[in-house]
């Protein structure tokens, strides 16, 4: 995973990565009808759960995939999910 790291930033993509710790140590905020509730975690029912991120500045959703892939093959197994951010309009 380090050399995949420094590979993304040799390549002037990666602007930022972080590890998530447990969802034991997370709390839940909802919205419904108006009102919130908080819930401590941990939350065992959670069949999808962010463990971490990595945020790249590439020129397509291909070089995205293609980091994707290299990702997956350092951690040898899971599931990666790509997301565009909103860009603020310039002005």
């Amino acid at each position: 995973m380090g050399k995949l790291i420094g590979d993304m930033a040799k390549a002037g993509v990666l602007l930022a990565v972080e590890g998530c710790l447990p969802s034991s140590y997370g709390v839940r905020v909802d919205i419904q009808s108006g009102k919130f509730s908080v819930t401590d975690g941990p939350f065992p029912e959670t069949k999808e759960l962010i463990a971490g991120f990595c945020l790249l500045q590439v020129k397509s959703k291909e070089e995205a995939i293609e980091w994707c892939k290299r990702f997956l093959t350092a951690t040898g197994e899971g599931q990666s999910e790509i997301r565009q951010l909103h860009e603020m309009p310039a002005g």
